[in-house]
Order: C-alpha cells, then structure tokens, then sequence
C-alpha cells in the first residue's frame, strides 16, 4: 500500500476486496479475529457499566405494615398508652425535637435553641419552611397551643406530668420560650411530642378533645399525611393509608404510601405473620418470640434491637396486706428463677436484670448484688411466720367456706329431706312412681356440694402439695395479674409455679392489653403486676417511683412511697452535673432494692420484620417500637440505574 498508494491504510472498499485476496486459512482466522474483538468490545461495556452504574432508591412503592391491634387517638398528647398510636404519630407529626436512626437527639422543628445559664430557660428558633399537610403554615402558636392542652386538666394527656409548673409562652411567630421552675436535665428529650395545629384544634372544648374525629383523621407536618381508612361494619378499623407528603420540611420519603393493616392476632391462618409469609404484606410490626421460627424465611429480613424497657413484677401492698411484710417479699424474690423465665418465656431474647437502673443509663451497676434462686431459703424464711397446711387440709378448709357461703346466700333451702321407707308405704300407689324419682334426685345442698368440689379442682393445683396460713388463720394469696400476651403468659406460669413451690397460692389472670391502661392501671386493680415498662431515652425514673406517682395516669405500679427516694428524685432533676447525677441514681437504686417494691426480671429484645423487597432500614438503637421509624424517609422498594463516578 505504502509503494502502490503512498499510504499504510487501505479504503473501505479495498478491505472488501480481502475475501478475494486472502486464503481459506486466512479468512478463517480474520472472522475468529473479529469475533474476539466484538466479545472483547462487549465484555470491556458490561464491566465498565457494571462498575460505573449503580442501583439507587427512587420514588415510589407502597409499604403495607400488619400490625396486631387498632389505632384508638393518632394525637401525640394521647399515643403514648397506645403502641399502635405511637406508630403512627411518628409518621404524621413531628417534634421541636426527634431521636435519629442512631438515637441521638436532634433538632426536627427547631432551628436552634438556647439553654439559659441557670438550665431554666430554653428559647426556640422554628423552621420557617414548615407547612402543615393542609397547607397552612406552622408558627409558635401551634406550639404554644399544644402544650397548653397538655397542660389543661380537663384534656387529660399522660404527658402532663413532665410539664407541671412549666410556662411557655410565644414570643413571635417563630420563637418560643419554656421557663421552668427548677432545672430538668432531660427536659429537651420531653420536646419530642409532635406538635398540633391549632387552626384544626381551637374550636374542640378542652374536655371534648378525646372524641374529636380528628384523633382518628390527623393533621400533622410529618413525612407521611393521611389519606384513607377503611371499617368493617363493627366499626372495626382493619386498614390505615398514609401518603407521602411532598412539601415535607425534611428529606423527603422515597417510599409513596405506608400503609397500616390490622389484624387481631399473630398466629392462625388468619394471622399477621400467615400475612407475612403469604407476602400480603411487607411487614410485620413486632415478632412474638415464640413465632420467630414461623417468621424465619429466605425472603424476610429480621431486624432485632435492644429496647431501654424492662419487665418487673410490681407489689401493691396497699391492695394485699401479706406483701407488707418484708420476708414474704423477701421469700418470693428468693423463689424466682429469672434464666428459666428468660429461657423459656423469651427463648433467650433478652438481658437478666436485678434493678430498675437499665444498662447505658446514669447508675448503672454491672456489679449489682444479685439475689440468688434459691427455694430452700425462700422456704425457710416463710416457715417462720407461715404455718405449712397440707394439699389434702386445705382443700377441706376451702370446701367448709364456700360451703357456708352458699348457706348464707340460700337461707330458705331446706337440707336434704330424706324420705323414708314408712312414708313410701303409705302412699297411693298412684304416687309411687313420683316418690321413687324424688329420692334418686340430688337436693339442692348436694348439687352445691357437687359444684364446690367441681370448683375446688379447677381452683386447686394438683402440683401445689401445701399451703400457708399465718397465726390468725389467713391463707397465704395472690393474684398475679398481667397482660394476655404469650410472653408475659408464660412468664406468669412460670412465677406461679415458683411460688407454689412455696405454699403461696397464686391466682393468675390475663387481661387484654386493651385493657391494661383502660381498667387494670387505671384502677391499680392487682395484688401483683407482671408488667413491661419502656423507659424511654430519658433517664428520669421520676414517674416510675416518685410517690405523687403512685395513681393513674402516674406510673408508679407499686405504689411506692418513700420521701427519700422522693427527695433524690427531685433533686435528679434539678442536676446537670454528671458525676452528681451519677450518684443520685445509684442512691435511688439502692434504696428502692432495700425496700423491695418490685422484682426485677429481664430486658428484652425487640424484633421486627420485613421482606427483603424494603430496603434503607439502618436504625441502629430505639427507646420506643415507634423509632424503628426513625429513618423511614431512607426506606425504598423502587430503584433506577444511577451513573457513579
């Protein structure tokens, strides 16, 4: 070419010339040639995509929940006695301020704040970029609004206790300032309650806030808005639709629709985790221990997390007099085996614990004086007050006071009226038949003598082989009352096992969760409360032991009063200081175990679920089941290619 042309590089139609020019062999090796250029070419694109196109979140999906239970008041001044609630509220509303992802706290309405130099005064700047999902605009009234109604006896909020004494006032539209009475450390941890708009609340009387429809139909400036609810024809709701809100202050979800479905149990065909496993949902908002196989597949991610919350059995003295003496309660503490109840009532999911000073809080002691389980001792103890009364006495003892008691109620039933052989004889033999059929029927007195003893083996368990009775002949009872879930269930059985190996006769009953706080709190209606209380973040333990606690809506369980623990609970929130605060707790702590109020037991794990079609779910640590949403504007479960260079 160089010779002929002048140039090294033949034209398009010379090269077209080469199948004339070329051999068999040499065309045969210009196709294999050009083969492996082409797969070269090919194989070169693929890894240069691979490596420089990426898989990212985009918009869209619809996230559908299932959830055992019903919403009852989506108003973060009521959820927090409602799980369900709280779930929700974290989506719709948002606070001055919020727990991220890794549980710290941040600012979420607030702009700034600052803290005056006597820890009484803390000032709010609000974003100014925030509008309600109805379009209006969230100012410092809505603020001030909200913690006025917590505030206000008549609205009723749980939440009141944390606010007492509090003056809030606007200082303009965007500024608000809390001036409290005394210092409260943890006081900017209460400010993640979501705010209410006051444009959609003003005209509710303060009494009538309970009933308003708006509990169920929110207003809120959270990520997610309400769209939609459905009801069976109970009234029932089984469905609740959230939307995206696009005008979201904050990174905005990528996830379209959340939606909440719910079902009134776990197991069964009918259940949320069948619901699950079928893939008619993407989620299942917490996983019973006792189910965690069943949940278990290829195809749904658990998400296992430590929650500050523990379980404890509470004494109410002032409802049964035998639990004011110290060696009863000595006795049964000494009775419990807490590896057992772990083991078998969270199948090994949890953390044993021996006072109300949780692992990670001000006063931990991880070198806290254990009480030993130990049955011989409990026994010992109770033998020197409590007489033993056998299995066999004591039944008759039982069987003689429900036998009087049915005297009392039936004063004009006569006893056995027997009918003897001279009076048969005596009667017309028309009237045989009828006399023969009166004596084979069972008297009234019998029939109740049948019932009591029908009674008594339902009552009376077999296993139980004595009872106890003090010097005024008292039986040694107990009605230990809890929550009709499988773990606390369990858990109940197996402390009353324990404690029958005792001779203390312990009556269990279940109560719906529903009707926990409706009735069985509210009324303190229990001798003993196997109960879970969620701590929180916050490391205050105020309302758990404070004696202006010790009645509904306050949490103090027991009934609890000593004015020391009253004074150093004071005193711990007037103190900013950590090491001081450090060592009121452990005071607190030891003076609360000295006087036994409460038997401490586990802290358990917290497990939800979802399927491997969510993605974005990086929530490290939660105070509460509801942060498990605390990173949910990251959730995703649609993707496009994105170029990453």
């Amino acid at each position: 070419m160089k010779k002929v042309q002048n140039r090294k590089m033949p034209r398009l139609h010379q090269l077209l010339q080469l199948k004339h020019v070329l051999s068999e062999s040499e065309r045969k090796i210009m196709r294999i040639s050009a083969l492996v250029m082409l797969l070269s070419v090919l194989w070169f694109g693929v890894e240069f995509v691979s490596a420089h196109r990426v898989q990212a979140p985009d918009f869209g999906g619809r996230y559908v929940e299932a959830v055992v239970g019903s919403p009852q008041f989506v108003n973060p001044i009521f959820a927090s006695t409602n799980d369900v609630d709280m779930d929700i509220v974290r989506l719709v509303y948002s606070g001055l301020m919020r727990y991220d992802e890794k549980n710290r706290l941040v600012k979420d309405l607030a702009a700034s704040y600052e803290v005056s130099e006597d820890n009484k005064i803390y000032t709010f700047e609000l974003k100014q970029d925030v509008v309600w999902h109805d379009g209006e605009v969230l100012t410092s009234r809505d603020v001030l609004y909200t913690f006025e109604a917590i505030q206000n006896i008549l609205v009723g909020s749980p939440l009141a206790v944390s606010f007492q004494g509090v003056k809030i006032s606007a200082l303009d539209d965007y500024t608000i300032r809390f001036e409290l009475q005394e210092p409260f450390a943890p006081f900017l941890s209460s400010l993640t309650v979501g705010i209410l708009p006051e444009h959609v609340w003003f005209n509710i009387e303060p009494g009538q806030m309970r009933l308003a429809q708006t509990n169920i139909q929110p207003v809120g400036t959270g990520p997610f808005m309400f769209n939609k609810l459905s009801k069976d024809e109970t009234g029932h709701i089984f469905t609740y639709e959230l939307l995206r809100f696009e005008k979201f202050y904050g990174e905005r979800a990528f996830l379209e629709e959340f939606v909440f479905k719910f079902f009134p149990e776990y197991e069964n065909e009918t259940g949320a985790v069948q619901a699950l496993r079928s893939q008619k949902v993407n989620g299942l908002n917490f996983v019973p221990k006792h189910l965690r196989d069943k949940v278990e597949r290829k195809y749904i991610d658990l998400h296992t997390i430590q929650l500050p919350q523990y379980s404890a059995l509470f004494f109410n003295q002032s409802k049964n007099v035998s639990l004011k003496d110290d060696d009863v309660r000595d006795a049964l503490s000494l009775a419990i085996d807490k590896d057992r109840i772990l083991r078998e009532a969270l199948k090994g999911e949890g953390q044993i614990i021996h006072g109300p000073i949780l692992p990670g809080f001000p006063g931990f002691d991880p070198e806290l004086e254990k009480i030993s389980f130990s049955l011989s001792s409990a026994n010992e103890i109770l033998d020197k007050n409590w007489k033993r009364v056998s299995a066999e006495e004591y039944r008759d003892f039982r069987q003689e006071i429900l036998l009087k008691e049915w005297e009392e109620n039936n004063p004009e039933t006569t006893t056995t009226t027997e009918v003897g052989t001279e009076e048969v004889v005596a009667e017309e033999l028309l009237e045989i038949d009828q006399v023969q059929e009166e004596i084979s029927t069972s008297t009234p007195r019998q029939q109740a003598e049948s019932d009591i003893e029908a009674q008594l083996n339902d009552e009376l368990n077999s296993a139980q082989t004595f009872y106890r009775k003090d010097k005024n002949g008292n039986i040694l009872e107990i009605n230990l009352v809890t929550a009709e879930t499988d773990e606390h269930k369990r858990a109940a059985e197996l402390v009353a096992g324990f404690w029958q190996e005792l001779g203390v006769k312990t009556n269990i009953s279940l109560v719906p969760p529903r009707e926990i706080l409706r009735d069985l709190l509210k009324n303190r209606d229990y001798d003993i409360l196997l109960y879970g209380v969620i701590v929180g973040n916050d490391p205050d333990q105020y309302p758990f032991w404070h004696s202006s606690q010790i009645d509904y809506p306050g949490l103090n369980l027991s009934r609890y009063v000593n004015r020391s623990v009253d004074t150093l609970l004071e005193n711990v929130r007037e103190t900013v200081d950590e090491e001081k605060l450090i060592g009121l707790y452990k005071k607190i702590q030891d003076t609360i175990l000295a006087d036994k109020p409460a038997i401490f037991l586990y802290m358990p794990t917290y497990t939800y679920a979802t399927t491997d079609e969510v993605h974005g779910i990086d929530v490290v640590r939660i105070s509460h089941p509801s942060d498990r949403f605390a990173d949910v504007t990251t959730w995703y479960m649609d993707t496009k290619g994105k170029w990453n260079f």
